[in-house]
């Protein structure tokens, strides 16, 4: 991993994931057949995840999105009240969007700001992130990729799909949400080449990564929590050089 994006790196996660021992795992999860999820608890540093979780759970640009699937790949946005019955139903859940009006929005406090824009510099902004996961995959990331922030009430959920976007090879995702309590719902769903179902609890301060494959599935069970929660930040990286579609600003 380069000098500057490791001391970038270690401003933000936990110094037990910064050792040859993670990348070392990371390398043989990404090669493995069939594919799972990789995991990580506890992987920010205490006070970036807790921040995060103010800074997300007190956004005021919120808004509901219930999308249906059009083909394999693609969604469209339709009405909530059409969801539920929906035979190609695809998602339920809230995002931040726009995202560029979380950032400029006065009803955002300036320390909740500054928190949401350093996460973004790690985690997309620059190479910090995609550098250390590059140095466990051993390839370079594309640094243009998409990103989405949301949270879920009752019921909300995704269903089953592959995110076969142009170059895409992986799907990130950050939890952070402090008060998710086990046993509530919300898991990642996982299949594998192998039709082998995996499930994870969407515990505060974890990072998964998935892989992108022709065989694989995955989906997020419906949540099952009182009020709003499972905050997630959603991240799908591209390898380096191949043409991808969606901005960095959002999925939605």
């Amino acid at each position: 991993m380069p000098a500057d994006s490791l001391a970038r790196a270690r401003r933000f996660v936990d110094e037990r994931h910064l050792t040859g021992e993670t990348w070392a795992a990371m390398g043989e999860w990404y090669t493995a057949e069939p594919g799972r999820p990789f995991i990580l608890r506890d992987f920010l540093r205490p006070q970036w995840a807790e921040a995060m979780h103010t800074a997300m759970r007190d956004l005021p640009v919120w808004s509901r999105c219930a999308t249906a699937y059009i083909n394999a790949r693609d969604s469209v946005e339709i009405p909530e009240t059409d969801w539920a019955d929906h035979p190609h139903r695809a998602a339920r859940h809230f995002v931040a969007r726009p995202l560029s009006e979380a950032l400029q929005s006065e009803r955002v406090a300036p320390e909740q700001r500054r928190t949401l824009e350093q996460f973004l510099a790690f985690a997309v902004l620059t190479n910090t992130l995609r550098d250390w996961i590059a140095a466990g995959v051993g390839f370079e990331l594309e640094p243009r990729t998409s990103i989405e922030l949301a949270a879920y009430s009752s019921g909300d959920r995704i269903r089953r799909h592959q995110d076969l976007f142009p170059g895409r090879v992986m799907a990130v995702n950050f939890y952070l949400d402090a008060d998710y309590v086990p046993g509530s719902g919300g898991r990642l769903g996982f299949r594998n080449e192998a039709g082998h179902d995996e499930l994870a609890d969407p515990l505060f301060n974890t990072l998964s990564i998935i892989p992108v494959r022709e065989e694989c599935w995955h989906w997020v069970e419906p949540f099952e929590g009182t009020g709003t929660g499972r905050y997630t930040v959603s991240i799908g990286q591209h390898l380096l050089g191949r043409p991808h579609e969606a901005p960095w600003e959002s999925d939605q």
